[in-house]
C-alpha cells in the first residue's frame, strides 16, 4: 500500500480544531470532509464547485460590537424582558416545555399528586376552620334568638319572647343592634359622678378643646406645633368661680390628657371627657349631654362644630373656630353673658340661649346692656326725686330690659367688708356691675394664692402622684412574689388529729 492509498482514505475521527487567527476573528477548519461511516468521498477530494464556499472563512465580527468585558458582565435584563413579552419567540419554548413536562399538571397524573404533604395539612386546617367558623355562625346566631330573661324583657317590651321565626329574629335583630351600639355609646351610662353639694355650682359648662381652647398646626419647618388662645387661663379661672367646668373633646385619652394637663395645670376644669365619652351616629362623633348625669337646665355646652352637639342644639352656643390668630377675643367676649346667667340665676338656661338665637351673643348681649343701662340710669335719676332714699325698686331692671326673669339673685346678699346692695344701685351701679366687682375680686384673690404657692402645690402633687405610684408598683410585686415564695395555705382539714399542729 503506497503513499497514495494513505492520502486516498478518509479519517474516522472528524473533530473541529480551532486554528489561532488575528483577534478580530475566529476560525473552524475540518481536518477531513468525509465520515468513514458514509464511505462518502469528501467535496475536496471530488473537486465540487461547493467545496470551495464551505472552506470560506467565517464573516467577521467588528470589535466595537462586542461588550466590553473589562467593565464587568452586562445586564441581561432588559433583553429577557422583551423576550418574555414575545409570544412568537416563546411558542416553540412553551410547546417544548409542555412535551418534556413529565406529566405535571397536564400529564399522567393530576395537578394535586404534585402537591406536598405540608401543604395538604395546611389544606385540611383551613378547611376545618372554615367549617368550624361556619357553624359557630350558625349557632351563635340561634342562641341569640333565645328568649328574654326577667331583666332583658323589662328592657325590651316591644319584643316578646316566643317560638314562633319572625319573634326569634326581633330578638336576633335586637340583640345584634345592642353589640354594635357597644362601641357607638359612651363608655359610661353616667359620664360624671353625682353633684357634691359641698362644691356649690349650680350650672355646668361644657367647653371644646380643639379650634377652642388651643389650634394645632404642622409645618414642613417645625412639625406639629399646639398654640393656646389669648384668655385661655383668665376664662378657666374667672368662670370657675360661677361654673362646674367640664372638659368635653373628640380628642381620645392618650393625647388629649397630656394636652389638659400643661394647658391646667391647677384644675380649675373638674372633670376632662374626651372621645371614649362621646356618641358614635351616622358617620359622626355627637356629644350627648343626656350622660353627663347632670339637669339639663342648667347645662350650658360651648363648642365650635354643629354637628357635636346636634343632640342637644338648645344647649349650645357655637363658636367661629380659633385659627391661631394672636388678637382674638372672641373666647372673653363670651364671660359677661355667663357672668350674668349665674347672676340672675336663672331656672332654665335652654330659654335664655333661645332669646340669643342666631345671633352673636357677646355683641347682641352688649347692645342689650347698654339700652338697659340707659333706661336703668333714666328711672334712677326718676326714682332719686320722687324716693330719695329708695333704691330696691331698680334690682331687677337689667333683667326685665333683656326680656329675661330672674328667679333668684345670689348677688343680693352682700359679702364682708362690701356696702349693702340698695346703697350701691343708689350709687347708680347696676345688678351686673356689682356682679362684676366682686367676680373681679374673687379672681384677684385666686391669682395672688397662685403666684405665691402655685409652685409648691404643683410639687405636692407630683410627689403624690410619685408616691402612689411607687406604692401600686410595691403593692404589685408583694402579691406576685407571694404567690411564688408563700403561697395561699389551703385550709386546715377537719379530721387532723388533735396536737399535730403542736408536732409540727
Amino acid at each position: 500500500m503506497g503513499t497514495g492509498d494513505a492520502e486516498s482514505q478518509p479519517v474516522l475521527d472528524q473533530q473541529p480544531v480551532l486554528v489561532a487567527e488575528p483577534i478580530h476573528t475566529t476560525r473552524i477548519r475540518l481536518k477531513a470532509s468525509s465520515s468513514a461511516a458514509d464511505g462518502e468521498p469528501s467535496a475536496e477530494a471530488a473537486g465540487e464547485p461547493g467545496s470551495e464556499a464551505e472552506t470560506q472563512p467565517d464573516k467577521e465580527i467588528p470589535l466595537s460590537s462586542l461588550p466590553d468585558l473589562t467593565q464587568g458582565i452586562p445586564s441581561t435584563l432588559d433583553y429577557e424582558t422583551a423576550g418574555s413579552t414575545n409570544k412568537a419567540a416563546l411558542a416553540p419554548f412553551t410547546e417544548e416545555g409542555t412535551a418534556s413536562a413529565g406529566g405535571r399538571g397536564k400529564g399522567e397524573l393530576p395537578a394535586s399528586a404534585y402537591i406536598s404533604s405540608s401543604e395538604r395539612r395546611r389544606q385540611k386546617l383551613a378547611n376545618y376552620l372554615f367549617f368550624g367558623a361556619v357553624g359557630l355562625g350558625v349557632a351563635g346566631t340561634v342562641y341569640a334568638g333565645r328568649d328574654w330573661d326577667e331583666e332583658d324583657a323589662k328592657r325590651h317590651p316591644q319584643v316578646p319572647n316566643g317560638w314562633g321565626l319572625g319573634l326569634w329574629w326581633d330578638r336576633v335583630s335586637t340583640r345584634t343592634k345592642e353589640l354594635l351600639t357597644y362601641y357607638h355609646e359612651p363608655a359610661f351610662e353616667k359620664l360624671l359622678p353625682d353633684p357634691d353639694p359641698v362644691y356649690g355650682r349650680p350650672y355646668t359648662l361644657c367647653i371644646s378643646l380643639e379650634d377652642m381652647l388651643i389650634h394645632s398646626e404642622w409645618t414642613r419647618e417645625h412639625g406639629w406645633r399646639i398654640a393656646k388662645r389669648p384668655g385661655v387661663d383668665y376664662f378657666l379661672h374667672y368662670l370657675s368661680q360661677y361654673y362646674e367646668l367640664v372638659l368635653f373633646t373628640t380628642v381620645p385619652f392618650a393625647m388629649g390628657e397630656p394636652m389638659v394637663r400643661k394647658l391646667d395645670p391647677y384644675r380649675f376644669i373638674v372633670y376632662p371627657l374626651f372621645r371614649e365619652a362621646t356618641k358614635y351616629q351616622d358617620g359622626e362623633i355627637i356629644k350627648d349631654l343626656s350622660y353627663l348625669n347632670r339637669d339639663l337646665s342648667k347645662v350650658i355646652i360651648i363648642d365650635t362644630n354643629a354637628s357635636h352637639v346636634r343632640a342637644q342644639p338648645e344647649n349650645a352656643i357655637v363658636l367661629p373656630k380659633w385659627t391661631g390668630d394672636v388678637k382674638d377675643t372672641n373666647l372673653v367676649a363670651l364671660i359677661p353673658f355667663l357672668e350674668y346667667i349665674y347672676t340672675m340665676q336663672y331656672g332654665d338656661v335652654r330659654k335664655v340661649l333661645k332669646s340669643f338665637e342666631g345671633k352673636d351673643i357677646p355683641q347682641e348681649f352688649a347692645r342689650r346692656e347698654a339700652i338697659a343701662r340707659a333706661e336703668f340710669q333714666k328711672q334712677l335719676e326718676g326714682q332719686r326725686k320722687k324716693h330719695p332714699h329708695s333704691g330696691e325698686s331698680g334690682i331687677g331692671r337689667l333683667g326685665s330690659m333683656l326680656g329675661l326673669k330672674s328667679s333668684n339673685m345670689s348677688v343680693m346678699v352682700p359679702v364682708d367688708g362690701e356696702p349693702n346692695v340698695a346703697e350701691q344701685f343708689a350709687q347708680g351701679k347696676m345688678l351686673q356691675d356689682i356682679a362684676r366687682e366682686r367676680g373681679q375680686k374673687t379672681y384677684e384673690m385666686m391669682e395672688k394664692e397662685i403666684r405665691e404657692n402655685g409652685e409648691k402645690w404643683l410639687k405636692e402633687e407630683a410627689a403624690m402622684q410619685e408616691k402612689l405610684q411607687q406604692e401600686a408598683m410595691q403593692s404589685m410585686k408583694q402579691s406576685f412574689a407571694g404567690w411564688f415564695v408563700n403561697p395561699p395555705k389551703t385550709a386546715e382539714q377537719p379530721n387532723a388529729a388533735p396536737g399535730s399542729q403542736n408536732k409540727q
